[in-house]
């Protein structure tokens, strides 16, 4: 049998990724696709479409270009942590963001990656906000 998990080693809510703030439905990410701007990086390429029930959401895509189940997985959970970083200091606005992910980014060092992708979730839920 099991043991339990030691309640030490669960996460404090406050660096939580709940549903609440996931891009689940495949029409919101042809939404943003069609109708949000779109702001290119050389790692990523983010999209951002305004919502009107407020906050903020993300979604991601990572091709099986970018490599195996394990390595596009890797890649999906870098930039959960770099938005929920991001997030943390991010004005209050209402919009769904979706990152794209190149293969690039999955041999990039963490840094690079969270640097690029900061400056582009900043630009594209300010070019959304005005």
């Amino acid at each position: 049998m099991h043991a339990r998990a030691n309640n030490a080693s669960r996460r404090p809510r406050g660096e939580a990724f709940p549903r609440t703030c996931r891009v689940g439905a495949r029409r919101d990410f042809r939404a943003a696709y069609e109708d949000g701007a779109k702001q290119h990086g050389r790692l990523v390429v983010v999209f951002a479409r305004p919502r009107a029930e407020g906050g903020l959401r993300l979604g991601l895509t990572a091709t099986r270009k970018v490599g195996g189940a394990v390595v596009r997985n890797r890649a999906r959970r870098r930039m959960r942590e770099i938005f929920r970083r991001w997030a943390a200091t991010a004005p209050e606005v209402s919009v769904d963001l979706i990152v794209n992910i190149s293969e690039q980014a999955t041999r990039a060092p963490f840094a690079a990656l969270s640097s690029e992708a900061t400056a582009l979730l900043a630009r594209a839920a300010a070019n959304v906000e005005k």
